[in-house]
């Protein structure tokens, strides 16, 4: 009887453990590392048709703003997203949330006052896709990439005695 209860309880510990919920899993930066929809955009004709130089600007810009594009899921409640105003790259601050059962996530944009959801379509240490939902809740046709931000700050020196 004894080795029965030991076994349970070991397991409710050991899956309590490994069950982090989702929120949990988001916390921290994620950088963005691939956008389909970007890339979709600068191959359809309308954006090859543009004189170069525009073409060009506009892809210097994206350029820029890709480089600089996170999520940053700083609280279990609180979030920046890199969002674009004219020619200026902004962090917005926002509240979010999600729902477990189908793995979306909401935030309200200050910046274009909207509802924005995403659905998380993998989900690891590392990795983050989402695929963003259409006004009719429907998935959007491109994912976008993430890569989880591994702190780099430089370890202090120890002063010698």
């Amino acid at each position: 009887m004894n080795y029965f209860l030991s076994t349970i309880c070991l397991f409710f510990i050991f899956s309590d453990s490994c069950s982090q919920s989702l929120e949990s899993k988001l916390l921290g930066k994620w950088k963005l590392t691939k956008d389909e929809g970007f890339k979709f955009f600068i191959n359809a004709p309308e954006s090859q048709n543009q004189p170069i130089d525009q073409q060009e600007a506009f892809f210097e810009l994206m350029e820029r703003f890709h480089d600089q594009s996170f999520k940053n899921f700083f609280s279990l409640d609180s979030m920046t997203s890199t969002v674009l105003d004219g020619k200026n790259i902004l962090q917005e601050k926002s509240i979010w949330n999600v729902r477990e059962t189908d793995s979306v996530i909401t935030w309200t944009s200050q910046f274009q006052p909207k509802v924005l959801q995403a659905k998380i379509i993998k989900l690891t240490e590392n990795e983050l896709i989402l695929t963003y939902l259409l006004q009719d809740q429907t998935l959007g046709r491109f994912k976008t990439h993430y890569e989880k931000v591994i702190d780099e700050s430089p370890l202090k020196e120890k002063s010698p005695r």
